[in-house]
């Protein structure tokens, strides 16, 4: 079992998740799926033993 779950949404719809123990490497995953598309992204990586939010991030479009 993978220590954390990283999730990349698209407003409030899931796109993209991915699992892993290396905390600082999922985060730098979420932050380049964000920039790969256009609009407003968020994300969040939580641990899997106490599902607390390690760290999370938000992309706005600029217009």
């Amino acid at each position: 079992m993978f220590t954390y779950t990283a999730t990349v949404y698209f407003g409030s719809h899931g796109f993209s998740q991915k699992s892993g123990n290396n905390l600082d490497g999922l985060f730098i995953w979420m932050l380049n799926q964000g920039d790969q598309h256009f609009g407003a992204f968020s994300g969040q990586i939580i641990n899997n033993l106490d599902k607390v939010i390690e760290k999370k991030f938000k992309k706005n479009a600029i217009h």
